[in-house]
């Protein structure tokens, strides 16, 4: 898959263009009932959030002093105690960039995602999302977990592509939404997950059609298609699903750097495709003596590819099917090729 650079693109993009949607989450996404979607339904006490109030300012200005470890300490304290308290959503958004400064990345996702599913509210939901992106991002670009807080641990791509999927479901009118399609098929791709990759790319094309990646998402469509092809002697589904990507790129981004290369790969799956029309063709003349099903094929070999060598030579076997020249029987065939090995 091309451009694979696309993560630090999309992160400058997002800081010059306005979010859209914001703050459009919808707490359905992913209540189901638990411990925690049961606690964003109370509401603190008066004392609670009192008290709630007066220790975040208390850890903020441990914090704003240079005293992490402290002033964690006191968030974490907030979350336990006083888990509906208003002030606690912010304990958990700073709970959450102090474990990103230490490099828990999967930690300080799932603190965001508590922090989404016990405040539902919260006025600074963007930044939450944004934190989250962030977190994943680090993963897919091969951050790695710890060992007994000691030694590295093994590189967490699978859960790259589980917290952009999150994401997808946290904030579905949220730009960050196509973006974490997109890096979710880019992972899995690397990853040799052509059938995952493929399904975010398809969401992406269906749900953002206007968003600043679609032409990146029917290009890559194409290219992870083309990759699954085998040969003219397989099955061509990959292959027209290859060429119907190649041509719907080309029709609907004519201004793009890529179409050069658009239309040599769409050529390119042309002609695969041709040749195994052409194959057909030569199988039902040669061993089937069946010369209207030959004709289908060879025609079609010729519609497909007109330039083609493939075509040329379905042009010759035609005229010998009309001058009613026989074909070679299919045992002198093969007594040929076993003779030429």
């Amino acid at each position: 898959m091309q451009r694979t650079t696309l993560t630090l693109l999309a992160l400058a993009v997002l800081l010059v263009s306005p979010m859209q949607g914001q703050s459009m989450l919808n707490p359905l996404n992913w209540f189901d009932g638990s411990e925690k979607d049961i606690i964003a339904m109370k509401t603190a006490s008066p004392a609670d959030e009192a008290a709630a109030a007066k220790m975040l300012e208390d850890g903020k200005a441990r914090l704003g002093a240079g005293s992490t470890g402290a002033a964690n300490r006191i968030f974490k304290r907030m979350i336990k105690n006083y888990p509906n308290a208003k002030a606690t959503a912010e304990a958990r958004f700073l709970h959450g960039q102090i474990l990103m400064t230490s490099g828990r990345w999967v930690k300080a996702f799932d603190a965001y995602q508590e922090l989404l599913q016990t405040h539902p509210g919260y006025e600074n939901f963007d930044r939450v999302i944004g934190a989250q992106f962030e977190c994943a991002t680090a993963l897919m670009e091969g951050a790695r977990g710890r060992i007994l807080w000691i030694l590295p641990g093994f590189r967490q791509y699978s859960k790259a592509i589980q917290q952009f999927e999150q994401i997808v479901r946290n904030a579905p009118y949220n730009d960050y939404a196509p973006l974490a399609l997109m890096n979710m098929a880019i992972v899995a791709e690397q990853q040799n997950r052509p059938e995952d990759a493929l399904d975010a790319l398809d969401r992406l094309i269906n749900y953002y059609p206007q968003s600043m990646l679609a032409s990146d998402a029917y290009f890559n469509m194409a290219e992870t298609y083309a990759n699954l092809v085998k040969g003219a002697d397989y099955d061509q589904g990959s292959t027209r699903q290859a060429i119907s990507y190649y041509e719907d790129f080309l029709i609907l981004f004519p201004q793009s750097s890529s179409i050069g290369e658009a239309e040599a790969n769409l050529q390119s799956m042309e002609n695969l495709l041709a040749s195994s029309r052409l194959n057909l063709g030569d199988f039902y003349y040669n061993y089937r003596a069946n010369n209207t099903a030959a004709l289908v094929f060879y025609n079609e070999t010729i519609t497909i590819a007109p330039e083609s060598e493939s075509a040329a030579e379905a042009r010759l076997r035609i005229a010998d099917i009309e001058a009613g020249v026989r074909p070679t029987s299919g045992a002198t065939i093969l007594r040929k090729l076993l003779l030429a090995d």
